[in-house]
């Protein structure tokens, strides 16, 4: 009998960034980001895993954590990325992420990615495949 698996994971990342044109937000701050992401598959690993979520995990920390995000490429307009809003981070990390997945054998599937900035804050970014029609 056919099956999927789904694998929700969170952590957390210190990061720094100013928000331009965002009131207070325009200065340097910084959070304890929470980030939850969400992976499909029908097919696991050697492992009998979709994804090892500490490869993702460290991944993203590796990279970002306790740094000022917009001195990032990918967050920095004048080097072609955007502003870090929330929204933005959180579709940044879901390509890492999703390059991830696509670097594995049994490619699972990324749903989305949430990145929580504050207990009142959070933002998810999911691809929409147009040609799929969803």
């Amino acid at each position: 009998m056919p099956g999927k698996y789904t694998l929700v994971k969170h952590f957390w990342i210190s990061c720094a960034h100013r928000v331009p044109g965002a009131g207070k937000c325009e200065r340097v701050h910084g959070h304890n980001y929470k980030i939850t992401f969400c992976v499909e598959g029908t097919k696991l690993d050697q492992m009998q895993m979709l994804i090892d979520f500490r490869q993702v995990k460290h991944a993203l920390e590796k990279k970002y954590d306790h740094h000022f995000l917009n001195e990032f490429p990918e967050f920095d307009p004048e080097q072609g990325g955007s502003i870090p809003s929330t929204e933005k981070v959180a579709e940044v990390f879901y390509w890492a992420i999703h390059d991830l997945c696509q670097a594995k054998e049994n490619k699972p599937t990324l749903k989305w990615v949430e990145v929580q900035e504050t207990n009142e804050a959070y933002a998810r970014f999911e691809w929409i495949d147009e040609q799929e029609g969803t």
